[in-house]
């Protein structure tokens, strides 16, 4: 077979909705032809799905590294890089009141890195209000209510800080 042909069974697997086996097609078609850089990309994106985003990302670079001019790849890149720092700050937020400062800088970078990804701006305004930091809580997630003004959970939490606060929160 040729890569094209491990692909299109690859499709054929994600249409069967088996994850696992598209995977595998696409690993073999890489076999059969190791730069090409969209079969990089598409394991990617299949390994991102099922949640394996260390994978995915260092498919995305490589994507990336075998055809630097392709923005879907630096976009892939970039969206994985921000994921992987979300899921770093949201397991130190866990971990006690010690990382929160670090966790706020990992998730300023990626809504920097996505900002079209909601998580990170939760937690992030999240991460703000518990060191206090309740005006750049507030600015958070206004900046989320802009993206999506229908997220009820940043509408909430707003109301939540200016409850919990005599400061201004609108400046």
């Amino acid at each position: 077979m040729t890569g094209e042909e491990e692909v299109r069974k690859a499709y054929e697997s994600i249409l069967g909705q088996d994850y696992e086996e598209a995977a595998a097609w696409f690993r073999k078609a890489i076999e059969q032809d190791p730069g090409n850089g969209e079969y990089h990309y598409k394991l990617s994106i299949t390994c991102a799905r099922s949640g394996k985003i260390d994978e995915a990302l260092a498919l995305a670079r490589r994507a990336q590294d075998l055809d630097p001019g392709v923005e879907a790849y630096s976009i892939q890149v970039r969206t994985l890089e921000g994921k992987r720092l979300a899921a770093k700050a949201e397991r130190m937020l866990a971990g006690g009141a010690q990382h929160v400062p670090l966790a706020a800088s990992y998730l300023r970078r990626a809504v920097r890195l996505d900002p079209l990804e909601e998580g990170p701006y939760v937690l992030l305004a999240a991460a703000l209000a518990r060191m206090k930091e309740y005006r750049e809580a507030a600015a958070v997630l206004r900046e989320l209510l802009e993206l999506n003004p229908e997220h009820g959970g940043a509408q909430s939490m707003l109301e939540q800080m200016r409850n919990m606060t005599s400061e201004n929160l609108e400046d």
